[in-house]
């Protein structure tokens, strides 16, 4: 099971127990994480690599420029790094063919196999919790504001089908969107524009 993270140093403490939670959840699994960052020190890449390992996980990460979204919208609370989940499908390794992203302060309480399992229908390339009820008065609200014709879906944590994504996932749309949404009034940054962009393709 592949798992994918996006965080700067100051989500480190967060994600171990995320860690720590996934694995006592989920025994006998062979699990890699997989974090894309933007310049954690090497000592605390270290440092998670040996914690990963002491839990049964195997760690990897990717490091990327910060000029990806040197435009973006972002506060404490919505680092840069939260976009970087974005450009899973074309900077991760072309030998995975799905990936399960986790927010790094997620709590995971049950077992993640039947999601991991989970078989997309073709025109979908990514699964999520749907974040409103169809016909609410937030749902109707999230439509609007996005200018979208589906229900709204919470991004923390999102099953990926790679394969399916690379053929539609486009790195300069991304960013350009990214940048441009600065001046737009965003409730959850990283989770509207995931929404605007790929809502179509989520199940």
């Amino acid at each position: 099971m592949d798992i994918l993270v996006t965080f700067d140093e100051n989500y480190i403490p967060p994600f171990k127990t995320m860690l720590k939670s996934l694995m006592i959840n989920n025994p006998n699994q062979n699990i890699t994480i997989w974090l894309i960052h933007d310049g954690i020190e090497e000592k605390q890449l270290q440092d998670l690599i040996y914690f990963c390992l002491s839990y049964g996980a195997k760690f990897e990460h990717i490091c990327i420029s910060k000029n990806y979204f040197e435009n973006a919208k972002i506060t404490k609370r919505y680092p840069q790094s939260m976009y970087y989940r974005l450009l899973a499908p074309l900077i991760l390794p072309e030998t995975l063919d799905r990936v399960l992203y986790l927010d790094p302060d997620t709590l995971v309480i049950n077992k993640l196999d039947s999601l991991w399992k989970t078989k997309l229908p073709e025109e979908k390339f990514y699964a999520a919790a749907s974040h409103a009820i169809a016909g609410y008065l937030t749902d109707d609200i999230n439509k609007f504001r996005l200018n979208t014709d589906h229900s709204y879906f919470n991004t923390g944590v999102i099953l990926m089908d790679l394969i399916k994504a690379r053929k539609v996932v486009d790195v300069d749309e991304i960013i350009k969107t990214v940048n441009e949404s600065k001046d737009i009034e965003l409730i959850l940054p990283d989770q509207d524009i995931f929404n605007t962009m790929y809502g179509k393709y989520t199940l």
